[in-house]
């Protein structure tokens, strides 16, 4: 979810993506050294070798403490789904029959679920990681059916008709607040005529965004507030630009959970009611702790695609190469 320091990362990931259009590891629009940074100046960047007086220039995102109006969220806040981790595993049906069949180049992913054939059935369910084998995951379903056995990859029961199934993930999202964020971009430099350049260049092409991925994958509102000139340091050969940029954004409560697999129900007619389905298995403590293990590998990696490929914040705050 996005709250505003993450929006503080994001504002310094779109500014050094305009600072340095080829790449961090290219020359920078100036062609002098650029540092973009999440919070203030360090002392060093002031007082040591490598400093604002030695050719070296910063830019800072900081939030500005400003009261902004509330925004408001959509109604009910709804549920909605937002991406999905589809299944690699998969199964097929032979007979009375189930076999586990795992893809031969991607990495095994998903709920894997058997049930017996007929009315309010038996059912076993299994969520595959990246250690499992075919093997291993139907030894694991057959454990849970009664009289369940298992001949490598083919699950089967005794005088049963097995029917089964695999799933996979999905993140539902909903907004929690709706939030308005004032965030100021200062522009830091020995040399005033630099501070005109890196300021034109950061103001131009924010300009043209609206809007701006955040770090979830979504979209947070742009809008330009105000800017002035900081010179209250010119006595110690520091010029300061400071430009104010309203982020709208929201927050938001993010649910992984695995597709439904099982259904379940009664219906009501005259002659009395009637269940059908499948009945939810009550499972073994160990096998929901794996299913959590590989729901969190799963929502990791869907995760780990970011907006801004190649950037991330060193332990200062400073927009980096990621592969540093």
């Amino acid at each position: 979810m996005a709250d505003a320091s993450q929006m503080s990362q994001v504002l310094a990931y779109v500014c050094a993506g305009i600072l340095y259009p080829d790449g961090l590891e290219k020359p920078s629009l100036t062609g002098r050294q650029t540092v973009v940074r999440r919070g203030w100046l360090l002392p060093s960047d002031i007082f040591a070798a490598q400093n604002i007086r030695s050719h070296t220039d910063y830019v800072t995102v900081t939030m500005a403490a400003q009261k902004r109006a509330a925004v408001p969220e959509p109604l009910g806040r709804p549920w909605h789904v937002q991406a999905r981790i589809l299944p690699t595993v998969s199964v097929l049906q032979a007979g009375q029959t189930v076999q586990i069949v795992f893809p031969k180049d991607t990495v095994p992913s998903g709920v894997v679920g058997l049930w017996y054939a007929g009315v309010r059935q038996t059912t076993a369910a299994y969520a595959v990681t990246a250690q499992d084998t075919p093997d291993s995951v139907a030894a694991a379903l057959a454990k849970q059916l009664p009289h369940g056995v298992a001949d490598e990859a083919v699950v089967s029961v005794p005088d049963v008709s097995l029917l089964g199934n695999v799933v996979g993930y999905g993140e539902s999202v909903r907004v929690s607040r709706r939030q308005s964020q004032l965030y100021r971009v200062s522009v830091w430099t020995a040399d005033a005529s630099v501070r005109d350049e890196i300021g034109l260049s950061l103001d131009m092409a924010l300009a043209e965004k609206s809007w701006i991925s955040t770090l979830d994958g979504r979209q947070a509102q742009l809008k330009f507030v105000s800017v002035e000139d900081v010179d209250a340091m010119q006595n110690q050969a520091i010029y300061r630009r400071d430009y104010l940029y309203e982020l709208i954004f929201d927050v938001l409560q993010i649910q992984w959970a695995a597709d439904m697999m099982f259904g379940v129900g009664t219906s009501d007619i005259p002659e009395g009611g009637s269940g059908f389905g499948a009945f939810v298995p009550a499972l073994e403590e160990s096998v929901v702790t794996q299913a959590l293990s590989a729901m969190n590998v799963a929502r990791l990696s869907a995760s780990s695609c970011s907006e801004y490929p190649g950037m991330t914040l060193n332990q200062f705050g400073t927009v980096v190469c990621s592969t540093d």
